[in-house]
């Protein structure tokens, strides 16, 4: 029915058929999305870097449930205005390193997690 000069062709089509198709991909938003709403402790399991650093990981639980009282009790949404954000030493050991570095990572920590306990306390 084909002959070898057919062969080619009908790899080229089969081939470019398989590239129209759609494939399904998570964009970065969506991953991040889903792992938020996922506690800290599941994604420090889960090995993604930075909910392993120390400082972040405690910003991150001192921010969520910072964020949820926030939100239950519907006072206005302010990170920064909190005493563990501004003092951001909270869990601080000198085997961290830098007493900086700590508290910069614990703040980042402690908005996203503030962010994210805000949201869910206002549902």
């Amino acid at each position: 029915m084909f002959g070898l000069t057919s062969t080619p062709r009908l790899f080229g089509l089969a081939l470019c058929a398989m590239l129209a198709l759609p494939i399904p991909q998570l964009d970065a938003a969506q991953g991040h999305a889903r792992l938020r709403a996922q506690k800290p402790d599941v994604m420090k399991r889960q090995g993604l870097k930075k909910y392993e650093e120390p400082a972040y990981a405690r910003g991150y639980a001192d921010g969520l449930s910072k964020g949820l009282a926030d939100g239950r009790s519907h006072e206005r949404y302010d990170p920064v205005g909190s005493r563990e954000y501004r003092g951001a030493e909270e869990g601080y050991q000198a085997s961290y390193g830098s007493r900086d570095a700590y508290k910069n990572n614990y703040r980042a920590g402690f908005r996203q997690g503030y962010e994210d306990g805000y949201r869910d306390g206002t549902r």
